[in-house]
């Protein structure tokens, strides 16, 4: 294998030097991976015996700053201009038990082999010496490399028995890279997939997103890759460990898409295969803190075009449909169009005579607000000023009421001299 196709910046090059009379550095992991493919570069992850405590001595009177980001982990950021790396020193890892690869205890070691020991596949364990300027392959991992094949380090059993989450590595990885996966490496990740309820919802989430996108990661990725990934879903039966109360997922609206957001495509296949009482409620679980951990102004905003979609398939009035959705149509109706073409026409020119007219259908798009309400109605209590909010764009929506501050103050005081508030 030709070590020239390792590009190394100069900064790197001074940094190797400035440390060979210690020990020598090297970079391992997917930049040595991608180098040797003749993809773009990644992160830079250096690893060495030196310990974060060296490294600060040794780096003091320089120009490059090394900052703490795990003590018990020994892993540090260099930082230099523009450039950062982020550099780890040689451990071997004592875990709890779980899946949740969180080790109990990390031990300093000064052999590389007992380093590469806690990696996971050969292809990302290929080290390259900054200071030799030599491939350190302890795994054959060049070998994989060039037969395009995603295989353990050691054991398969005990590459995911620490870290479940190397499953869904295994499969993304694949994807991107276009590699096969070894036979005893996926066979056994599909008898270990219960080691997946051990990591976070936020953390498959993570993964999840990646994957949908696999196909546009690199110049090797090939079209459908995310698709060939899903798959894997569905042969490992992981969607159950994605909160999803179903072995396998039909991916008919993730295989339609294209620029949109594949996520709420996924999002629709997952609703019509579980088939809930109520869209909305299964959403907020699945997306929440019981499921996938996701923000709550994101996980909102996918509930409501997912919510609408069904919501236009099952005809909700035009009125009510936009009342709720108009803020969210212009994402929904892509979707749509995939579904019922005859319903995303019908719902679209609703949705853009609305627009063109400026016919109010949000709170925010009438003239009046909380304030002119209060002014009007002093006595008026909090809660019932929301319900006349509502109630005036009611009127202006039917043309009953022209949204003027007048008219819509006119209107207030006649609710005010009513008993209705």
């Amino acid at each position: 294998m030709n070590e020239s196709k390792v590009i190394i910046s100069e900064n790197l090059e001074r940094l190797a030097l400035k440390l060979k009379n210690r020990a020598d550095l090297f970079v391992v992991g997917g930049y040595v991976r991608n180098a040797i493919l003749g993809l773009y570069q990644t992160d830079v992850d250096l690893a060495s015996e030196i310990t974060p405590d060296e490294l600060k001595k040794l780096l003091k009177y320089s120009d490059y700053k090394v900052i703490d980001k795990s003590k018990k982990l020994g892993t540090v950021l260099i930082k230099i201009g523009d450039e950062e790396y982020e550099h780890t020193t040689f451990r071997k890892e004592e875990y709890d038990g779980t899946g949740k690869h969180q080790p109990m205890q990390a031990s300093f070691v000064e052999d590389i082999r007992e380093d590469a020991k806690r990696r996971d596949f050969s292809c990302n364990c290929v080290y390259y010496n900054l200071t030799h300027r030599r491939f350190v392959d302890i795994y054959s991992g060049t070998y994989d490399i060039a037969k395009k094949i995603i295989k353990c380090v050691e054991t398969p059993s005990f590459v995911f028995e620490n870290d479940g989450l190397r499953i869904l590595r295994m499969i993304r990885q694949s994807a991107e890279l276009n590699f096969k996966i070894d036979k005893l490496t996926y066979n056994t990740a599909r008898s270990m997939t219960y080691r997946l309820k051990d990591i976070s919802g936020q953390r498959k989430l993570n993964e999840l997103k990646l994957i949908l996108y696999a196909d546009q990661k690199y110049t090797v990725s090939k079209p459908k890759a995310h698709i060939r990934a899903l798959n894997m879903f569905n042969d490992l039966r992981l969607f159950p460990l994605f909160y999803v109360p179903c072995d396998r997922v039909k991916l008919t609206m993730t295989k339609k898409v294209k620029s949109e957001d594949r996520f709420i495509a996924l999002l629709i296949d997952i609703v019509n295969a579980v088939n809930p009482d109520c869209v909305e409620y299964y959403l907020q679980d699945l997306l929440g803190q019981k499921g996938l951990c996701m923000g709550s102004k994101a996980s909102e905003e996918y509930i409501k075009v997912v919510c609408g979609y069904f919501d236009a398939l099952n005809r909700r009035n035009n009125k009510e449909y936009f009342f709720k959705y108009f803020e969210n149509f212009s994402v929904i109706r892509e979707y749509l169009k995939y579904t019922n073409k005859k319903l995303h026409e019908k719902y679209n020119f609703f949705y853009r005579y609305l627009l063109n007219q400026k016919i109010p259908v949000r709170i925010k798009d009438l003239n009046i607000d909380g304030n002119d309400i209060k002014k009007a109605l002093p006595k008026i209590e909090d809660k019932n000023i929301s319900k006349i909010l509502k109630h005036l764009l009611d009127e202006v929506f039917e043309n009953e009421i022209a949204n003027d501050k007048t008219s819509l103050i006119k209107e207030v005081k006649k609710i005010g001299n009513s008993s209705s508030y």
